[in-house]
């Protein structure tokens, strides 16, 4: 008891700390999913010099301010890049979650990803914690790309609502950072895999496909439109056009992104950036800053409505139908009318 309230003691000072910047709304979706890149956060600080932290001390701090975002954020998935690919890393998150709230409520994927060495190739990955009385896995967990490094940061998960058992595939994603004159072209090479990766049938658990990710592009570079003319549409400028994610050389730029297909983006109540880390004018808030990332919230009410085609929606399924089509999508037509019935687990 002693520990947990040393722990909460923490936890509430850097509450009022982070009072001046509220949540963003986004709406009344019973699921909220959390994205953002963690800027190198190791538990092996020692094994590389990535990490801004060369001590038990500053592995300490981070993990902490991590941690008050996450219980201020409330989300039931946290989707985060830029974390070392071993398990430990995001276990040490999970471990002072669940201390802080005195039970086991919060759990992170098994990946089987446990890199020994901390060759730039392959030193980081993509992960998941996830509340465990809200959501829980379906299916594995499973990378877009077999290409060294990629295979770790473009990872993929369904999950499964525990209240209603509806499901949604999502995937968090880490592309190639503004290095070298090559990096365009190898975004665009990310973003073919992972379309590659999504339209895998076999591995896809369900349509509804929600992605994130620091794909290090805007909106109007390649990479991006390749994800848009495959159909999916960007979340947190459908609700704010203003928004933005990080702050470069005094410029606002969106490059963390939240894209949903069709029948996912019906399903989303609300996506919106929470701007705790990240400004390009001076704040007090700094000093509690983990990441030169933005956090990035989406909520959903998983499950649809019939509609017609005119969008009216309606009470009953249709008794009698004609046929019944699969293509993302149900299709029922009767009478000459189709209904479509998206969002839904068949």
């Amino acid at each position: 008891m002693k520990k947990h309230g040393f722990i909460w003691i923490l936890v509430g000072m850097a509450l009022t700390a982070q009072a001046a910047v509220p949540l963003p709304n986004v709406g009344n979706g019973r699921i909220r999913v959390l994205g953002n890149n963690l800027q190198n956060y190791y538990y092996n600080y020692d094994e590389s010099s990535r990490p801004s932290y060369n001590d038990d001390a500053g592995r300490a701090t981070k993990t902490r301010r991590i941690m008050v975002m996450m219980l201020t954020a409330d989300a039931d998935i946290y989707a985060f890049c830029e974390v070392e690919a071993k398990p430990i890393v995001l276990q040490q998150l999970v471990d002072s979650l669940n201390a802080a709230v005195g039970t086991t409520r919060y759990a992170t994927i098994s990946d089987g990803i446990n890199i020994t060495t901390d060759r730039y190739d392959n030193a980081l990955k993509s992960g998941f914690i996830y509340r465990t009385d809200k959501v829980k896995p379906y299916g594995t967990n499973y990378a877009a790309t077999t290409v060294t490094y990629y295979k770790n940061v473009m990872r993929i998960q369904a999950w499964e609502e525990l209240s209603t058992g509806e499901r949604f595939t999502l995937s968090m994603n880490h592309f190639k950072a503004n290095s070298d004159s090559a990096s365009i072209a190898k975004r665009v090479e990310n973003a073919n895999w992972l379309l590659n990766g999504l339209n895998t049938s076999y591995k896809i658990k369900d349509p509804d496909i929600l992605v994130l990710g620091d794909l290090n592009a805007q909106m109007n570079e390649e990479a991006l439109s390749i994800l848009v003319d495959a159909g999916y549409a960007e979340q947190l400028l459908r609700y704010n056009d203003e928004a933005y994610t990080y702050c470069y050389r005094g410029q606002e730029e969106i490059i963390d992104h939240a894209l949903a297909n069709a029948s996912m983006a019906s399903q989303i109540t609300g996506a919106a950036v929470w701007h705790i880390n990240t400004t390009c004018e001076y704040s007090s808030n700094y000093y509690s800053r983990y990441s030169d990332h933005d956090p990035y919230l989406v909520a959903m009410n998983l499950g649809g409505e019939i509609h017609d085609e005119q969008g009216i929606g309606i009470t009953d399924a249709p008794s009698e139908c004609h046929k019944i089509l699969w293509n993302g999508t149900l299709l029922i037509e009767r009478a000459g009318v189709r209904y479509t019935i998206t969002g839904q687990r068949l």
